[in-house]
């Protein structure tokens, strides 16, 4: 590995540490003194606190709707069970049963378990805020518990009588083998009753916390939405400010996320815009979101009708791709043009395909590995042999560089026809490095966010998808980290002994320092990432030794470069000038 190669490898450590940060989602900070819009139903929602809801006697038509015996229904299917409340007709618990958190527990994505995440949220005429989670539903049902599986499905219906001829009809419809589900929203004689004739559809609280690592899962969680072909992100990265976005339009989803997980509402129908809002407390790592759906409630008309769907489970890409809304978009994969389409078009498949015949996530990386490497072998040989050609020319450029250290013209010219002549390119030791950089960033990305390496081990490695380490220091030591992992300390090894057998064309200093530099700096990176990344490049280092062995062994003297150097014009003369002597 040449000079080039080595810095350019450094070049793109550095660069890949630099381009996480500058990579991260934009972090809209609403100022305070500006927050206040036209909109009055979405600047009110967040603001005012559960403690400031107005008494009974303060909600106008709904004031008889505002007290009653809370009810609570539990719908367990094959992936979850969820327990829906009769007081504001909303979800109060979903624990997963396939997927546990840091601890091995299971868990539940709903972090406001007293009040419930959904509701709708509107404004009356009379300048009442209403919040439905506020109010007390009839349940059709006298369920208190329903199990259904495979192709099953059970709905649940509840209905608030408001007023002669004003009511509220919010549904949910389970199936037995899904994440997502259906929800249903049904006004009637509200035409004109709404102050901006539109209501809100909200998920609140975020989605709790399911890893070890707090402030690494933190850095992942957000809420989005999709509309108009763009991904709108609002990530409440920084305690006691206010974050908040508000976009008019239709809207294909809205959604909180944590690392692995998501709670999505997507309308089946034409959306008014959407609203977006989060907050981080200090000495907390955890970040609550909102992220509401705007809908129109038409002047004229009886009946408001509104079909929504609600994916509440993994960020598995399969699964929420199938969802057709471009769920998927909020799974971040780097850059769209370069990195995302490997990603998505050669890892994930990849993977996908030999977990159909292969078990284990450790042997899909590795084997993996060596089909990355088989596809880039015939660059790699090219590159080395032109790394030993350009070893082996070495002695003649430094000859050519001596006589021609005062015509930089001539020494330029004679250099590029040396090169033409033994088939050689400068730059070609790391054109394997270059053409492998998207794929590098992409598994990175896919490695630290996809669902697939979450608590599959392999070897002394617990957990594919965090650091394999083997001994915590309890505190952290600056660019190492607080442990000890096994496999970034080697793959360094594995750098050195490739460094070490490696075709060189410096020998000077500064080379030796960087061979054990370069493996040093992989060690810094790599301890902090994810035990499936380490892993692959591990296997892959060792492949590359491997195949370098067998090159540096294959490689005869015939495989060197013959060239002229240009030197006999100047023995040429000297002859022509002894001869004119004797004449």
């Amino acid at each position: 590995m040449d000079r080039n190669s080595i810095t350019g490898l450094a070049i793109i450590a550095v660069i890949m540490m630099v381009w996480l940060q500058f990579m991260s989602p934009d972090k809209k900070q609403v100022p305070p003194a500006t927050a206040v819009k036209t909109e009055q139903v979405s600047q009110q929602v967040p603001q005012i606190p559960s403690a400031s809801i107005p008494a009974a006697d303060n909600f106008g038509v709904f004031a008889s709707s505002s007290g009653g015996k809370e009810g609570l229904l539990k719908v367990d299917n094959d992936l979850f069970r969820a327990t829906l409340s009769s007081k504001g007709a909303t979800l109060k618990s979903l624990v997963l049963k396939k997927h546990l958190d840091g601890n091995r527990q299971p868990f539940d994505l709903v972090s406001n378990g007293k009040n419930g995440a959904l509701s709708l949220l509107f404004l009356t005429r009379e300048g009442k805020r209403i919040d439905t989670r506020d109010l007390y539903f009839s349940n059709v049902s006298l369920d208190t518990l329903r199990t259904i599986s495979g192709k099953e499905s059970y709905a649940v219906r509840y209905h608030l009588d408001v007023a002669p001829g004003q009511a509220i009809d919010i549904s949910y419809g389970f199936s037995g083998d899904s994440y997502k589900v259906d929800y249903d929203v049904k006004l009637t004689g509200f035409a004109s009753e709404l102050a901006g004739n539109e209501y809100q559809l909200q998920w609140d609280g975020g989605v709790p916390y399911s890893e070890k690592n707090r402030p690494d899962e933190a850095q992942s969680a957000l809420a989005s939405a999709y509309l108009g072909g763009s991904l709108v992100k609002l990530d409440a990265s920084k305690p006691n400010q206010a974050y908040r976005e508000e976009q008019s339009g239709e809207a294909q989803w809205v959604a909180v996320r944590n690392k692995y997980f998501v709670a999505a509402l997507i309308p089946h129908g034409r959306s008014a815009g959407i609203y977006l809002d989060g907050k981080r407390e200090t000495g907390n790592d955890y970040e609550s979101y909102l992220a509401a759906l705007k809908m129109a409630v038409p002047p004229t008309g009886g009946v408001v009708d509104d079909k929504f769907s609600l994916y509440l489970g993994p960020l598995d890409y399969n699964i929420v791709k199938a969802q057709k809304v471009g769920l998927e978009k909020i799974m971040d994969f780097g850059w769209d043009w370069l990195t995302r389409p490997f990603a998505e078009y050669i890892i994930l498949p990849v993977f996908n395909w030999m977990n159909g015949f292969v078990g284990n996530y450790g042997l899909i990386i590795i084997i993996f590995a060596f089909l990355i490497k088989l596809v880039t072998y015939p660059l790699s040989v090219a590159s080395t042999k032109s790394m030993k050609k350009m070893s082996a020319l070495q002695p003649a450029l430094k000859e050519l560089q001596e006589k021609y250290k005062d015509n930089p013209a001539k020494l330029q010219s004679e250099l590029g026809r040396i090169y033409k002549e033994a088939g050689v390119n400068p730059i070609g030791g790391c054109l394997p490095v270059v053409l492998q950089m998207p794929l590098l960033f992409a598994m990175f990305y896919v490695f630290r966010s996809s669902i697939q390496l979450r608590q599959h081990s392999f070897l002394w490695a617990k957990d594919l998808s965090v650091p394999d380490s083997i001994f915590d220091f309890g505190f952290a030591i600056p660019m190492y980290g607080s442990h000890i992992a096994v496999f970034p300390i080697l793959m360094a090894v594995t750098v050195f002994m490739q460094q070490k057998i490696t075709p060189t064309t410096q020998s000077n200093e500064q080379m030796k320092v960087m061979m054990y530099m370069f493996p040093a700096m992989m060690l810094l990176f790599f301890n902090n990432m994810p035990a499936g990344l380490g892993l692959y490049y591990l296997m892959f280092n060792i492949f590359s030794v491997a195949q370098q062995y067998y090159i540096n062994k294959t490689t005869t003297a015939a495989d060197m470069p013959k060239v002229n150097l240009g030197l006999a014009p100047s023995g040429s003369a000297r002859r022509q000038k002894k001869g004119g002597a004797k004449k």
